[in-house]
């Protein structure tokens, strides 16, 4: 996944799930997880198409309305937002579900999993690929389980094991274009704790350079070298900042 631009802060961003990750500072690793609504956030490169009802979203966000729209009218939404240039647009319709349905039928399915890892220490896991801050993820493999597949692409991403699922988080969304063919990337998101050795080993063959440990309050060091949806998604939750930092990341 490396086609996305970095966004400027974290701090501040609204969600669009209201999500709560709560981090114990004793040696109990507690992760709370709260999705009050459902909304589909696609992002085309460092732009960002919003599907929600408009009652999930702030008065006077909603850009275009969109009730019972049908496979044309959301294919002709599609390709203007795709040369419009915008970065961000947001769509109201009565059932973003259907919407959704109708929008992904323009689109070759790829399903990736990952994780938002938190170390007994009240630490979190990051990696660097091409250059990139991200979380580990990685495709998902023929009759794996999203949940299967996130404990595997991490624990081999950064050479870690004992991984424990504790909630599932947002999934993302994101585009690009495979032979001319469009492709919708939905990556499944997932929070773990983790009690082990802190020591990582980064699966260069894959493009990752280091994998480190960070507080929440060193979180923006490294968001503003990593993608919209990442950043995104960090957004969406709430982080205890009362830790101790590390080492500055590079």
């Amino acid at each position: 996944m490396g086609d996305f631009q970095p966004e400027a802060q974290v701090k501040g961003l609204a969600g669009d799930s209201l999500i709560a990750l709560i981090c114990n500072k004793s040696e109990a690793i507690i992760f709370s997880v709260f999705i009050m609504i459902q909304r589909y956030k696609v992002f085309f490169n460092d732009c960002l198409l919003s599907i929600s009802t408009p009652e999930e979203i702030p008065f006077g966000i909603c850009e275009k309305t969109m009730l019972n729209p049908d496979r044309k009218s959301v294919g002709e939404l599609l390709s203007w937002f795709e040369a419009s240039g915008l970065q961000s647009f947001y769509v109201c319709t009565d059932d973003p579900d259907a919407f959704f349905s109708k929008f992904t039928g323009f689109y070759q399915i790829i399903e990736a999993a990952g994780g938002v890892v938190r170390h007994s220490s009240g630490k979190f896991l990051f990696i660097k690929r091409f250059g990139k801050w991200d979380l580990p993820k990685g495709k998902i493999e023929a009759g794996e389980s999203p949940e299967v597949a996130s404990v595997r692409e991490v624990g081999e991403e950064c050479g870690i094991s004992g991984l424990k699922i504790v909630g599932q988080l947002p999934a993302t969304y994101h585009t690009y274009r495979l032979a001319g063919n469009r492709v919708l990337k939905k990556t499944w998101w997932f929070a773990m704790e983790y009690s082990g050795e802190l020591m990582t080993k980064p699966q260069s063959e894959e493009g990752i350079t280091e994998a480190t440990w960070l507080v929440p309050s060193q979180f923006d060091l490294v968001l503003n070298k990593s993608y919209r949806s990442i950043v995104e998604l960090i957004g969406e939750i709430s982080w205890d900042r009362g830790l101790d930092l590390p080492a500055n990341p590079q």
